[in-house]
């Protein structure tokens, strides 16, 4: 018998109504957009499967824009933020 195909799923997260970070099939890619006209920058906070690393992708190209990471390892852990002067990011909580 062969081995079976990795089950692949869909991770989303949100914040604010600013901020929408995923990764979806195989989850070797994550991306994070700007969904509010607010002038703050937004990234994602994201692990992957072949690191105990926490990385992190920056969007500061403003409202309506997506940026995506290079492919790699599964992704299991995406955070959605946004970055705030002055004040705490806000981040949604951690989606494992």
């Amino acid at each position: 018998m062969g081995s079976s195909p990795a089950m692949a799923y869909d991770i989303n997260s949100y914040k604010d109504g600013a901020v929408h970070a995923y990764s979806y099939g195989t989850n070797t890619r994550v991306a994070v957009s700007d969904t509010k006209q607010d002038g703050h920058p937004v990234y994602v906070k994201y692990k992957r499967e072949t690191s105990t690393e926490l990385y992190t992708l920056w969007n500061k190209s403003g409202n309506g824009t997506t940026i995506t990471s290079t492919s790699a390892g599964a992704i299991y852990v995406i955070q959605a933020c946004v970055s705030i002067d002055g004040w705490p990011d806000s981040c949604d909580s951690k989606r494992e």
